[in-house]
């Protein structure tokens, strides 16, 4: 229980905190070097606190759930909210990952000028990789992301909030996690914390309709990896 209390207590102020001051830091000095850095840092601390999970709670427990009808009566008992839920996180994929993608793909291979650019997203250049280093290590940063923010975020946190030792309500467990999410997302801003915490809001649903984090999973970390594709690559050969 104490490894529980102090794993979300770190999610819930430590983190969030931590991650402000790094991303401070690096908006001074966004060099090559201390972007890596910056990026070996989060991969690190989300690894770490991942597998402290797995032994706090068990693997099973974070990576799969089995609410039964009257727990979330609201998604479970009736086929049109899951039919919206579903057809809002396939909105959010297509607007976040295929449009974007898509029209990437689509004026180079008609070879028209391409809009999307380090200096559209200019207020996170600092943050975003721009070598072909930074791209390597921004693959991993997005699986670790995916794979260590889902069993952080939906897995453990439903469990600690909904199982135990606090036993609440799966829906508010399933906002107040989302919520802190959000919060670890302060370096984006209040509309970053917002929109972070909305998307984490609808991974829990995905959770909780299939059972398991696969899906979370996967399209968390391909909507990271969606800036490999519509940032431009470096200008030099990849070494």
């Amino acid at each position: 229980m104490l490894m529980q209390h102090l794993l979300c207590l770190f999610l819930l102020v430590v983190a969030p905190i931590w991650d402000l001051y790094d991303t401070r830091k690096l908006k001074r000095n966004p060099s090559s070097e201390q972007k890596i850095h910056y990026y070996k840092t989060i991969c690190t601390w989300l690894w770490i606190a991942s597998a402290l999970a797995v032994v706090a709670i068990g693997f099973r427990q974070l990576f799969t759930i089995s609410p039964s009808p009257g727990e979330i009566s609201w998604l479970l008992r009736h086929p049109w909210v899951r039919y919206l839920v579903e057809a809002l996180i396939a909105i959010v994929v297509i607007i976040s990952v295929v449009l974007p993608v898509g029209t990437v793909i689509w004026k180079k291979l008609t070879k028209r000028p391409r809009k999307y650019s380090p200096a559209v997203l200019k207020s996170f250049s600092y943050f975003l990789p721009a070598t072909w280093t930074e791209r390597r290590w921004w693959v991993f940063v997005c699986i670790t992301a995916g794979v260590c923010e889902e069993a952080l975020f939906r897995g453990f946190m439903l469990h600690y909030l909904h199982v135990f030792p606090w036993t609440l309500n799966l829906t508010l467990a399933l906002l107040i996690s989302s919520v802190i999410f959000g919060f670890n997302h302060l370096y984006q801003g209040a509309g970053g914390v917002v929109g972070s915490a909305i998307v984490g809001f609808l991974f829990g649903l995905l959770f909780l309709l299939t059972g398991n984090l696969l899906l979370p999973i996967i399209f968390h970390g391909v909507m990271d990896l969606r800036m490999l594709a519509i940032l431009r690559a470096p200008a030099d050969t990849p070494s």
